[in-house]
């Protein structure tokens, strides 16, 4: 190899590196994905019947938190791949959860 190869594949790695180590940064707080990720499960028991009304609140959802969609799913991806973090997530959903109904947010 020249060195002007060795060196193209070190900055290669290295670019790929950084990219990866800076993607996988949380996007979406915790506390932001568990009210979305709960909201969302309330919507949907709501408006299973009317898609229509489904779609509408669930685009409400995300500009009231300012996260798109995709980044939602990508986060919940990250923690349902890390048994611990998931368990965690969820029961901090469910807390979350019982905390709007005990307020009566929801029924």
């Amino acid at each position: 190899m020249k060195p002007v190869r060795k060196n193209n594949i070190v900055l290669i790695f290295l670019s790929l590196s950084i990219v990866f180590f800076g993607c996988s940064k949380e996007k979406v707080p915790e506390e932001t994905l568990i009210k979305v990720y709960v909201e969302n499960v309330v919507v949907e028991e709501t408006y299973s019947t009317n898609s229509d009304s489904l779609q509408t609140h669930r685009s409400l959802i995300f500009s009231k938190y300012k996260i798109t969609e995709k980044d939602f799913q990508n986060e919940l991806e990250k923690y349902a791949n890390d048994k611990t973090k998931w368990e965690s997530f969820f029961k901090k959903a469910n807390d979350y959860l019982n905390d709007l109904k005990k307020n009566n947010a929801i029924k």
